[in-house]
């Protein structure tokens, strides 16, 4: 059996492998193998992400403390990409811990990139060794909705209104992008399409920070789909509205041809 260090995360580890023999009573049984990694340099936190507002950039400290009896010298830091940028190495207690801090360009759209963090080191064995961490930029929009796909109500969903009448309910999160952004949410549009398909309502999660808007079916529909855009009302003055689309599925019955 072997493992790959450089894939785990985590010192706990738990692989189970199955055991066959000639023994007829018990021919086969698993066999739960546990270890420990040590990692020569561990993180805080361990996924490394800078976010903000998309427009702007990004900045952060983070935590690297040597996870292993092996005093470590750092020799080099460097990022592989265009977008990050290496800031001031601190060093906290000498071989054990350290301080870095990141940076990254403003990127005018919102989105979601991941840039490689190289760190050479040398441990205290004499080796030298090049250490990788993946740092996430997270370029947010100014107001964020969770989960961030078009609102599905697919036929597993919609046939419990067959099998017991009661309406199916989903609901969109939205929050702001950045601790800075402040808004409210005071209204929600569907066009015509889906309007007398499916009801609203606006839920206060925290106040000029985040909102639930809650999306409701009721009844049944006769077409087999019905799809259209739901459009959420805000007070910011950039993002004042977003949309998504609406979607139900709906089975329609059989029907019986006479020959």
């Amino acid at each position: 059996m072997k493992l790959d260090s450089q894939k785990t995360r985590g010192k706990n580890i738990t692989k189970t492998v199955k055991v066959f023999s000639n023994d007829p009573e018990n021919p086969e049984f698993p066999l739960s193998i546990k270890g420990s990694i040590l990692e020569i340099l561990e993180t805080r936190p361990l996924t490394l992400k800078l976010q903000g507002l998309a427009g702007s950039g990004l900045a952060g400290s983070f935590g690297f403390t040597a996870g292993s009896p092996l005093d470590v010298e750092i020799l080099e830091v460097k990022g592989l990409g265009r977008g990050l940028s290496i800031g001031e190495l601190s060093e906290i207690s000498p071989g054990r811990e350290w301080e870095l801090a990141l940076s990254a360009k403003p990127n005018n759209r919102p989105a979601i990139m991941k840039e490689k963090l190289v760190f050479v080191v040398r441990t205290s064995d004499g080796i030298d060794r090049t250490l990788d961490f993946l740092v996430q930029l997270d370029h947010r929009d100014r107001i964020v909705l969770q989960p961030k796909q078009n609102v599905k109500f697919l036929d597993r969903d919609t046939k419990k209104l067959l099998e017991n009448g009661q309406p199916v309910e989903k609901s969109i999160l939205v929050t702001g992008g950045d601790s800075t952004v402040e808004f409210e949410v005071i209204g929600v549009k569907l066009d015509e399409r889906i309007a007398g398909a499916f009801e609203t309502r606006i839920q206060e999660v925290m106040k000029g920070k985040s909102y639930r808007v809650f999306i409701t079916l009721s009844e049944y529909q006769s077409k087999p789909t019905v799809l259209g855009k739901m459009t959420i009302q805000t007070t910011d003055e950039i993002k004042n509205e977003i949309s998504v689309w609406v979607m139900g599925q709906f089975r329609q019955p059989v029907r019986k041809t006479s020959r």
